[in-house]
């Protein structure tokens, strides 16, 4: 064994054992969510709606959600926020990003929208999403994920389910860092 590693230069014994970590460091996220250190330090409270269901809302207590969502921003990002947003209250097999979903970002998003609603090719459907989002209407939000997940050119992820409360806190507790 010791000799097949003296075929290599340190060079590229030191290019694998970098491969080697990268891989492991996108394993881990792929499978745990965000990174410990990268996570966006929310507030949760459960709250009811008038028509008796029960809602996590998600408060974000360090973003600028101005400097997050540009006014200027494309097309893509916009498809790539809500989708990743969606993943708080969707089940699915597969879910690759996660943003908190906030009224803040709802609204910042919903003014973006309108505001390049002329460049938008799908801008209508992104603010019926983020209009009933805003209303705290979810009960649309698995077919929201799987049209954007489709625009995105989706084939793995596919949302099949709305996520219970015990559900989303869970999701909630794995990709953000809950403040206290």
């Amino acid at each position: 064994m010791t000799t097949y590693f003296k075929k290599f230069t340190k060079v590229q014994l030191s290019m694998v054992m970098i491969a080697v970590i990268c891989i492991g460091i996108y394993f881990y996220y792929s499978s745990h969510g965000s990174l410990p250190f990268f996570k966006e330090v929310v507030t949760v409270k459960e709250q009811q709606t008038e028509d008796g269901n029960t809602v996590i809302k998600v408060k974000d207590t360090s973003t600028d959600v101005a400097n997050e969502f540009p006014m200027d921003m494309s097309e893509d990002a916009v498809l790539d926020a809500i989708h990743k947003m969606s993943h708080q209250k969707v089940e699915s097999d597969q879910k690759w990003g996660a943003i908190p979903l906030t009224p803040e970002r709802v609204n910042r998003l919903i003014a973006v929208v309108e505001n390049n609603q002329s460049n938008y090719v799908h801008a209508d459907l992104y603010l019926i999403i983020l209009e009933r989002w805003a209303k705290n209407d979810f009960s649309h939000v698995v077919q929201d994920h799987n049209d954007i997940w489709g625009l995105q050119g989706g084939t793995i992820g596919k949302a099949y389910g709305i996520s219970t409360p015990a559900e989303e806190e869970a999701f909630i507790k794995d990709n953000f860092k809950i403040a206290q």
